[in-house]
């Protein structure tokens, strides 16, 4: 069903050429996903979301601002959120059949806990794996990602032992203008 919706939308948008090649265009890219926190392998409320603007530059290389939040809870009402702005470079091959990349990106991070009442800033890197599939006209993807988020927080809480974290998310890369 997927393979007739691609080619449906291929021939209907005239962009046959896009999915053999790279896609220049601007996107967007919502996503939404887990993170197995660095001392903690509990999943239960512990989402991410994270909201991405990016571009290829060339048929290999693409940067992408990156807006991220969690939230974790560990069952004892811990209220443990992070926030993060990074920019990512995105080394892909433009296979026809879908798009595998490499991701690292460098930014900030900071993590709000209520209780106890800590704030700090820190330093992040991304380092991940990931594709996106066509599935729909103009170049609509969706796109998995497992990450390994890495920060300088060592703050001794939970969650918060300062190496890192595993992140797995999907998403919908959605192309702006023709």
């Amino acid at each position: 069903m997927v393979i007739t919706l691609s080619s449906s939308a291929q021939t209907e948008t005239g962009h046959s050429g896009l999915y053999d090649a790279v896609d220049y265009r601007w996107y967007w890219n919502p996503n939404f996903g887990v993170v197995i926190p660095d001392d903690d392998l509990r999943l239960n409320e512990a989402h991410v979301f994270d909201i991405r603007v990016g571009k290829h530059f060339n048929d290999k290389w693409g940067m992408e601002l990156e807006l991220m939040r969690d939230e974790y809870d560990f069952d004892m009402d811990f209220d443990l959120k992070h926030y993060s702005a990074t920019m990512n470079l995105i080394y892909t091959n433009h296979d026809p059949l879908w798009k595998p990349y490499f991701l690292v990106g460098v930014g900030g991070i900071r993590a709000d806990a209520r209780f106890p009442d800590n704030q700090r800033n820190d330093l992040i890197v991304n380092l991940a794996v990931g594709g996106s599939w066509y599935f729909v006209g103009n170049g609509a993807r969706i796109r998995l990602e497992a990450r390994s988020r890495l920060d300088s927080n060592n703050s001794k809480l939970p969650g918060q032992d300062g190496f890192g974290d595993a992140q797995f998310t999907i998403g919908l890369m959605i192309p702006i203008g023709d």
